[in-house]
């Protein structure tokens, strides 16, 4: 009698949708790794719709999680690194890093919104991403005269889950 009760007060209310990956917000946890990832900060790329990049924290490692709706089974993990190039038009279509040779797989430029503790502000970006055969990223993103460079792989997004938000 009781269920009945209960299911007939929540009978306006509407059915709660289940969470993505793609609409994730600051202080939300994932899971990566075998470890918890506390979401310091998202940005939004409006050149690339549905493109999407969620800064972890687990202790005091950080790294980027950048999802792609178009790719929605895939996802890269990306770690800062300190680079070397001062110059946008000194990037280049390929790198040799590590012994490993990058190829530019793309690039563009756009807006992007940022919400909380990342590297990048709200504002225009310009980008670049390279890959190797292996599917291991390089990636470069410019803003206001200061580059940022990353080094990344490719996962299954299956190796991320939702722990809480």
């Amino acid at each position: 009698m009781r269920r009945i009760f209960e299911s007939e007060t929540n009978a306006g209310k509407p059915v709660l949708r289940e969470r993505t990956l793609f609409d994730l917000d600051v202080n939300d946890i994932v899971s990566l790794d075998l470890e918890d990832w506390v979401i310091e900060g998202k940005v939004s790329y409006h050149s690339l719709p549905g493109w999407v990049m969620y800064w972890l924290k687990s202790g005091r490692q950080r790294q980027g999680l950048l999802l792609d709706r178009s790719v929605p089974d895939k996802a890269v993990v990306i770690t800062p690194f300190a680079g070397r190039t001062d110059n946008v038009n000194e990037v280049k279509t390929e790198y040799i890093l590590d012994g490993k040779h990058f190829f530019l797989d793309y690039n563009g430029e756009g807006t992007v919104d940022a919400l909380g503790l990342t590297p990048i502000r709200t504002g225009p970006v310009m980008y670049w991403q390279f890959e190797t055969d292996q599917r291991e990223i390089y990636r470069i993103e410019w803003q206001e005269g200061r580059f940022f460079h990353y080094d990344g792989r490719w996962i299954d997004a299956f190796e991320v889950s939702i722990v809480a938000g």
